[in-house]
């Protein structure tokens, strides 16, 4: 089945779905596919546990991503972070901008409760 996957990494939001037989690695190759960052320099971390994917031999069930929680309309986050210039074990931290909020909707299309019983009436 498949799994579904938000990944966030500051103003960059990425939608990917794999197979749950999946590697951690497998993954990481369809990101450095659209970002160009090598996938060694690349870690993924699940916002449910904050636990780092760092095998990358490891398949998606085994780090708790599945079809049953990672769906297409409510995908798992995760969240990418790369590695720090100049130091091989450090790890730049969790950095992802919020999303925006929509704009308020127009008058015209803020319909009063008086408006709507009129409309269900006029359709009875």
């Amino acid at each position: 089945m498949d799994v579904f996957m938000m990944i966030r990494r500051q103003k960059l939001t990425l939608f990917v779905d794999a197979k749950e037989t999946s590697s951690v690695m497998e993954v990481k190759k369809i990101i450095e596919g659209i970002t160009k960052v090598p996938t060694s320099n690349m870690r993924l971390i699940v916002d449910a546990t904050k636990q780092p994917m760092d095998d990358d031999n490891q398949v998606l069930s085994d780090c708790g991503l599945s079809s049953a929680v990672a769906k297409a309309y409510s995908p798992a986050l995760l969240y990418l972070c790369y590695r720090k210039t100049g130091n091989e074990n450090e790890w730049e931290p969790i950095d992802v901008t919020e999303l925006s909020t929509p704009p308020p909707l127009p008058e015209v299309l803020n319909k009063s409760d008086e408006d709507k019983k009129d409309n269900t009436q006029i359709a009875s």
